[in-house]
């Protein structure tokens, strides 16, 4: 497991990184918004079959993991340690971060 070295600096949250991560925690709390309002629909209607409503539960799950996963990599920024491998503790590169906004491990520990 390598180590973070002392002298490399973790990579702040820039401009790009920032508003990237904004918009798309707006955008998924729109759709847990959503995601909710029809799973409660679906549960109140009597005529929705059980293999939909747990469809619905599961989307609204993984809307939930989602938006959880955003607020992290935004509590990560605020704490200092966004862009740092949680794994293996080395810098996860621009790249990853541009494609991935909120991810907690290099391409290596991925």
């Amino acid at each position: 497991m390598n180590q973070p070295s002392q002298t490399t600096p973790v990579p702040s949250l820039g401009e790009t990184s920032s508003a990237a991560l904004h918009a798309d925690l707006a955008s998924a709390r729109e759709t847990l918004t959503r995601a909710a309002d029809e799973h409660a629909a679906m549960l109140s209607d009597p005529d929705t079959i059980q293999e939909d409503r747990d469809a619905s539960a599961q989307f609204l799950a993984q809307a939930r993991a989602t938006v959880s996963r955003i607020e992290t990599a935004l509590g990560r920024a605020e704490a200092g340690s966004y862009g740092r491998c949680q794994r293996c503790g080395s810098t996860i590169p621009a790249e990853r971060l541009t494609a991935v906004p909120d991810t907690l491990t290099c391409v290596a520990c991925a």
